[in-house]
């Protein structure tokens, strides 16, 4: 692994041979770390094989919870008129309570 020390070195080294600019420029174009870590065309094919895969799961699972929720939404649409009725029947019941409270006050 080259060493911030040996970079410096070379950088120094171009410098007397090729001046400030183009040993600049040359140290640019160096990758920043070991050339192990720099990706290869291979490695974006073999990331862009996975990331495929995990999209087409991803697509299925999102195929499943849309699924789901219109699911829901019938059911909850099922309930709706008996959650309704049931609501106005309370507002009846509290009126009446209310009536009969003014009465016997």
């Amino acid at each position: 692994m080259v060493s911030d020390q040996d970079r410096r070195e070379l950088y120094e080294a171009l410098e007397r041979r090729l001046g400030g600019g183009p040993a600049a420029t040359m140290m640019e174009l160096l990758p920043p770390v070991g050339w192990a870590d720099v990706a290869r065309q291979s490695d974006l094919v073999a990331i862009r094989g996975e990331m495929a895969q995990m999209r087409g799961e991803l697509q299925g699972e999102m195929a499943q919870l849309r699924g789901e929720i219109a699911e829901l939404r019938g059911e909850v649409r099922a309930q709706l008129p008996r959650l309704i009725t049931a609501n106005i029947a309370s507002m009846i019941g509290v009126a009446g309570l209310v009536l009969a409270a003014a009465k016997f006050a």
